[in-house]
């Protein structure tokens, strides 16, 4: 490697990597000021916060990377142009293409960590992270009894403290009513003076209560020869001194099952969406199947014995033997099972259910198909149609039939609503998938596109430091950010295909990038002011020649 190259990778790295870890931080702390009212007053621990902010700075990877890419290129042309070492390499006789191409293959190698840390860390540090914050929010907020309020966070108690010394352990005029019960409140304890404190390292939270009183209301079953009846008897104790311990297990963290979290779309691999998307499309064919299997079943005499399924479709909706055999083995009533065990959709095998269902089903349509071709089929309602027709029909008759016309035509209507409800549902969801899988490969491929057109773009306004390159990079990364919050809208509306909502905002700053080079390889003076007014003069004067030269 030449001193050069050497010159503009360590060049590089520094701003590379203090930007990388300061963009993180910024993007971190908006996103967990986000879940600000669920972390407070829950007594989370410091380990808690920590693996919070481990797994979520992972996430914040993929966002970070372009940013850290286009503002620490700036910056290290930037700074290059701005002492002139950019200058004396040019001199030397070295192009501007010749002096990125070692940075370029670096950001390649980011772009190829940043795919891979895309398909595989980040989704695991996502379930992580969104279970973790998940179980927060489930948790309870700590212990916290206030003076003069009734605190309802111990499970089946409800107490009242209505004075609380500064010691913070001695308290006064004590009210505990007990639901253990589940009879209400029938069981009620006053005391004059108490103390309360934690034991067995805040598993236990202890109440020593003094001079007191605890009523409680019980009702005991008599027996007689003809019936039985209930008496309620009341209870007095009175105490001097007594004991109570509550459990304060459910004040814990509860860790919920990750597996509940691994189906969404944030949480998955490129192939596991692939997989999702691919049990998806199924399960839309098998909406479109059962549409058309079930339309002979709306009509009495039109299109009652024409098969109006489509060419092809019944191809489509079978599922291959090696997993039908699997399932048959199993039962109808253990599909489900057996189809998430050979790792399958359940929806991917409800349309199809056991091969000698759909074997039943077939040979039944068949004989329909056959009978209709063959013979026109009349029927006992036929008959009697025929009879009423030759013989007149009423108008009472005829209300009838038109009404019951009515309510079989809004029975279709509304069916293939929820058909078509189902199916949009279907394509959203497959659209959105597509779109978490594509994304994967458009975020690593931005951190090139960044790089294109911070290289450049420092270059052309020769200034270092954290001034103008933070202005620059700020907007440009705005504009990335809305263009992609904008198409992937678009995509999950379905007004976009999501292919082409994923790769637009790579798109939309490609030629940005492409004209800053070529604008750099030349040494204009982009930026600066003096440039638009030389280009306006020369455009003002062409037009001048232009009116000279027309003719009169």
């Amino acid at each position: 490697m030449k001193k050069i190259d050497k010159l503009v990778i360590k060049s590089f790295i520094g701003p590379f990597v203090l930007t990388f870890v300061v963009v993180v931080f910024i993007l971190l702390t908006q996103y967990m000021l986000k879940y600000f009212d669920d972390f407070v007053g829950k007594g989370l621990g410091a380990e808690v916060f920590a693996e919070l902010i481990f797994y979520f700075s992972i996430n914040m990877t993929p966002v970070a990377l372009p940013l850290a890419v286009l503002l620490s290129s700036l910056m290290t042309f930037g700074n290059l142009g701005e002492h002139f070492e950019l200058t004396a390499i040019k001199g030397a006789g070295i192009s501007l293409t010749r002096t990125l191409v070692p940075l370029f293959f670096f950001v390649l190698l980011i772009s190829l960590f940043a795919f891979l840390s895309n398909n595989y860390v980040v989704p695991r540090a996502n379930l992580k992270a969104y279970s973790l914050l998940y179980d927060i929010k489930q948790k309870k907020p700590a212990l916290d009894i206030q003076e003069g309020v009734f605190y309802g966070g111990i499970p089946n108690f409800k107490i009242k403290i209505n004075q609380k010394f500064p010691d913070g352990e001695t308290i006064k005029d004590v009210i505990i009513y007990d639901h253990t019960t589940g009879l209400g409140n029938r069981d009620v304890i006053l005391a004059d003076s108490g103390k309360m404190y934690t034991i067995s390292n805040d598993r236990y939270l202890m109440l020593e209560l003094f001079k007191g009183n605890r009523y409680s209301e019980t009702t005991t079953l008599l027996t007689s020869s003809s019936q039985a009846r209930g008496s309620e008897q009341f209870v007095r104790n009175n105490f001097d001194t007594t004991k109570m311990i509550f459990d304060l297990a459910s004040f814990d963290l509860q860790r919920t099952k990750e597996e509940y979290f691994a189906t969404h779309r944030r949480m998955q691999t490129m192939k596991q969406l692939d997989n999702s998307i691919d049990s998806m499309q199924y399960e839309q064919i098998a909406v479109v199947y059962d549409a058309f299997a079930g339309s002979t079943n709306f009509y009495n005499y039109h299109l009652r014995y024409d098969s109006l399924m489509p060419e092809g479709l019944e191809e489509r909706i079978k599922v291959p033997e090696v997993v039908t055999d699997s399932l048959d083995s199993l039962g109808e009533d253990n599909i489900d099972r057996g189809a998430m065990g050979l790792g399958l959709e359940s929806s991917s095998v409800k349309a199809a259910t056991t091969k000698l269902q759909r074997q039943r089903v077939q040979e039944s349509l068949t004989e329909v198909q056959l009978e209709s071709r063959s013979k026109h089929i009349v029927t006992e309602a036929d008959t009697a149609l025929i009879g009423q027709i030759d013989r007149g029909i009423s108008e009472t008759e005829q209300a009838s039939i038109v009404s019951k016309a009515l309510n079989q035509s809004r029975t279709i209507k509304n069916t293939l609503q929820i058909n078509a409800q189902k199916l949009r549902r279907l394509e959203s969801e497959i659209n959105k998938n597509t779109y978490e899988s594509q994304k994967k490969i458009t975020q690593a491929l931005s951190c090139l596109i960044m790089f294109l057109i911070g290289a450049p773009l420092g270059a052309i306004i020769k200034r270092g430091g954290l001034g103008v390159p933070v202005l620059i990079s700020v907007c440009f990364f705005i504009a990335f950010y809305v263009v992609t919050e904008i198409s992937r809208k678009w995509a999950e509306d379905l007004v976009m295909n999501s292919y082409l909502a994923v790769w637009l905002p790579n798109i939309v700053l490609l030629p940005f990038g492409i004209v800053f080079l070529i604008q750099a390889r030349l040494d204009t003076r982009l930026l600066e002011s003096d440039f638009y007014r030389v280009l306006i003069d020369r455009m003002l004067l062409q037009w001048k020649k232009t009116i000279q030269r027309a003719p009169v």
